[in-house]
């Protein structure tokens, strides 16, 4: 698309000094309908660069896609398609449909059967990580129940398998990318491309400054607790919550990895979204050990948007005990032995800057 037809509303006013209710000669002489056709020109031609690969053998759990490419200025969206059928007809079943439309800076997910589209997805783990003119990796990962998706070695969102399924699929395809390339194999772990897995630092103390060889810590971290949380101890998190929060998660886990699945001991999930217009934010806690177990739901956490946060996670005698900002927000039972905590991972609109293990006796501690 031009330029003019994307820029909002805010950046009109200060290029174009708009008055509050009025527009500029310029803008209102801009041609929008010349400007839809050209959008629906390009969406055609986005469909005509197509590369599809026919599939030797069924996917089944494991099966590992990864596909390259680079957008170009000229095509607004490109999509991934895992489908069955007659793949050049534009009515053949899709099970996956992987579409990123850079316009609007984000990828819809969904599925269609019999030439009818089902409920679209755009959630995502990330911000949105694609760039006009710059190479991307997308891999992902058939499992069970859903595909995972990963961008440049981080995982971005998953897609819960509808009918039909992946596992039936006859094709992959790539459109709107003209050097796109496919490659399809097994793999033992996803994403196979990601950052580095650090060990989470042990401090004297939660008030001690941080070390200068400390990790810089990534939104949406996996990182390694080899030696635990023994009794009495605390993993603390301070970072920065996204201006727009809707939700983030905190994981305890056996192991440090994406995929497989590890089992998740302690669960805390913030859900700023639900009822947003009530002053406390709805907390979850829940372990999956093979399978998730029952939730506890809270109102309990009040957290600003656009500020920084301390997270604390603390072991008792028999429970997991969770703090925002010195206040309780919830407790967790232990629901399989505490020792087997190995990993910690961090989801959602929580960006860390610092995250240490310490003692837990001199942290303060405040009603709810």
């Amino acid at each position: 698309m031009p330029g003019n037809f994307w820029k909002c509303v805010s950046c009109v006013k200060m290029e174009y000094n708009v008055e509050e209710g009025r527009l500029p000669r310029e803008f209102i002489e801009y041609d929008f309908a010349e400007d839809a056709m050209d959008y629906e020109t390009q969406l055609a031609e986005a469909r005509d660069i197509k590369f599809t690969q026919t599939l030797t053998e069924p996917l089944c759990i494991g099966s590992h896609i990864i596909c390259t490419g680079t957008p170009t200025e000229n095509l607004p969206w490109f999509a991934i398609n895992i489908g069955c059928g007659n793949e050049d007809s534009e009515r053949a079943d899709i099970a996956v449909h992987f579409n990123v439309r850079l316009p609007q800076c984000y990828v819809v997910r969904n599925t269609r059967i019999h030439d009818k589209w089902g409920s679209e997805e755009t959630t995502a783990y990330r911000l949105f990580p694609f760039k006009l003119n710059r190479p991307f990796t997308v891999e992902v990962l058939v499992d069970e129940k859903e595909t995972l998706w990963a961008v440049d070695g981080e995982h971005y969102c998953s897609y819960a398998h509808r009918n039909p399924s992946p596992l039936t699929a006859t094709w992959i395809q790539v459109t709107g990318i003209r050097d796109a390339v496919l490659k399809i194999q097994k793999t033992d772990l996803y994403p196979t491309t990601g950052p580095p897995i650090f060990e989470i630092p042990l401090r004297p103390s939660i008030s001690h400054p941080r070390n200068e060889d400390e990790p810089i810590w990534r939104p949406n971290v996996i990182a390694k607790l080899s030696n635990g949380i023994t009794e009495g101890h605390q993993v603390v998190i301070y970072g920065r919550l996204r201006p727009t929060l809707h939700s983030f998660a905190v994981d305890l886990m056996d192991v440090a990895r994406e995929w497989p699945r590890a089992n998740i001991l302690a669960h805390a999930n913030l859900r700023a979204h639900a009822d947003s217009q009530l002053t406390r934010q709805l907390v979850v806690l829940n372990a999956r050990l093979g399978a998730w177990g029952p939730e506890r739901r809270q109102r309990t956490a009040r957290l600003v948007p656009a500020t920084h946060t301390t997270l604390r996670i603390v072991r008792g005698s028999g429970e997991w005990l969770f703090y925002a900002d010195d206040v309780l927000i919830g407790e967790l039972e232990f629901r399989a032995s505490p020792n087997g905590v190995k990993a910690l991972r961090i989801r959602g609109d929580l960006y860390p800057e610092e995250i240490f293990l310490c003692p837990s006796s001199t942290s303060p501690v405040q009603e709810k």
